[in-house]
């Protein structure tokens, strides 16, 4: 919607994009800035163990950007450049549109937020444009990190060799600082942001001219619980790296320039002379890339055949896991059966028990009757004698009297 000339234009909001390589502290920076009022994401990814307290990333938008990244042929771990005229193409326009519902979606209308992914770093202008039409003002905050360390941390989470690991960085570093060049923006090095984040915070603010919602002195606490070093694992100094045999002198020159302008201020000077580390690495890029594509494609095939075994694994594993539970179930089932059954044969063995005491009982009692009715036949015997002998007495006189006076 077009403003009415006259009235004063809405007021712009603000985007803090995080523009760091992957463990580049992006994680850590993007905690300290949300502890200090911007709004993160409302769908943040889940914490890890290579993150234990959180990523403070949008997980849909992280999503989104995989398929971007993906539908112009590249990806998350591609060193190789994005040339502008794919990632500006009409087969992104997909992406675009979802991207930026996506924002919508996940900060609403907050009037400072935070977004922070690694893989921006490939596609600033692409990121920018999209803000620009939501009438946000982009701000870029561009942590660097030792490449030597950066290398080992990917080493130690994902395995992947250290001279691939430096060049992701050198792209990630190159284009997110060529690209940040038209923001608002602050380069800092995640050494000292570790040693003192309020200084940092405190320059940021200076140089971008963001205003935190809560000021560093009453964010401490939740600050200081956050921050802490034992999560700074991997630890390299700029000795080791210069007599790393596997770290390329355009990856030393690149950080050693890029460390000097986060030690003190920009110029055009160090700015040329990233253009040339970029104009090189690009130039090197062209020449061995079709090279490293096909012996790449075959280590992307053997990830996926790796990741569809794993998977198998884990399914099967899964599966075994369910059971190993149904066949507890049944076995607690049966023991309950067993205890039953002891329960039921214990009260049949009282009851048989019960039983034959009860048929002894009965005769005992049918001998005891017996025993009363031979008694009462013999009672009765001796009574029916008695009434005989007692009749032949009675009797006995008359008769003696008939035998003396005979009739007739």
């Amino acid at each position: 919607m077009t403003p009415i000339a006259g009235l004063p234009r809405a007021p712009t909001r603000q985007a803090i994009l995080i523009l760091g390589m992957h463990r580049s502290g992006t994680s850590a920076l993007g905690g300290v800035i949300n502890a200090l009022g911007a709004a993160g994401p409302k769908t943040p990814l889940p914490s890890h163990a290579a993150n234990p307290r959180g990523f403070f990333e949008s997980a849909p938008l992280s999503l989104a950007h995989d398929e971007l990244l993906a539908s112009v042929g590249s990806s998350w771990l591609d060193w190789r450049q994005l040339k502008p005229q794919r990632i500006n193409s009409e087969a992104t326009e997909p992406y675009r549109r979802r991207i930026k519902q996506l924002l919508i979606d996940e900060f609403g209308y907050e009037p400072l937020i935070v977004i922070k992914d690694p893989r921006t770093c490939r596609f600033v202008p692409f990121m920018s444009s999209i803000l620009d039409e939501m009438n946000v003002s982009p701000v870029a905050l561009l942590p660097i990190r030792n490449p030597l360390e950066v290398a080992y941390s990917l080493h130690r989470r994902d395995k992947m060799a250290l001279p691939k690991s430096l060049l992701l960085w050198l792209r990630h570093v190159l284009e997110a600082e060529y690209h940040s060049r038209h923001m608002p923006r602050y380069i800092l090095s995640y050494e000292g942001f570790l040693v003192d984040w309020r200084k940092h915070m405190d320059r940021a603010a200076e140089k971008t001219g963001v205003v935190w919602p809560a000021h560093p002195d009453r964010s401490d606490v939740k600050v200081e619980q956050f921050l802490t070093t034992d999560l700074y694992h991997e630890r390299s100094t700029p000795e080791d790296m210069r007599h790393h045999p596997e770290v390329a002198s355009l990856v030393r020159e690149t950080y050693q320039i890029l460390s000097t302008i986060a030690a003190g201020d920009e110029d055009n000077g160090l700015l040329d002379q990233l253009d040339i580390m970029r104009t090189r690495f690009d130039d090197a890029c062209e020449t061995f890339s079709a090279a490293m594509a096909t012996e790449e494609l075959a280590v992307v095939q053997l990830r996926g055949e790796l990741s569809t075994r794993s998977t198998e694994t884990e399914r099967a594993r899964q599966e075994n896991s369910k059971l190993a539970s149904f066949l507890e179930q049944q076995s607690l089932e049966v023991r309950g059966l067993a205890a039953e059954r002891d329960a039921l044969v214990g009260t049949r063995g009282t009851l048989i028990a019960e039983r034959d005491a009860l048929v002894n009982a009965q005769a005992s009692l049918i001998a005891e009757r017996d025993a009363l009715l031979r008694d009462m036949s013999c009672i009765a015997n001796e009574r029916d004698a008695l009434l005989r002998s007692r009749s032949w007495r009675l009797t006995a006189p008359l008769r003696l009297i008939g035998g003396l006076f005979p009739r007739g």
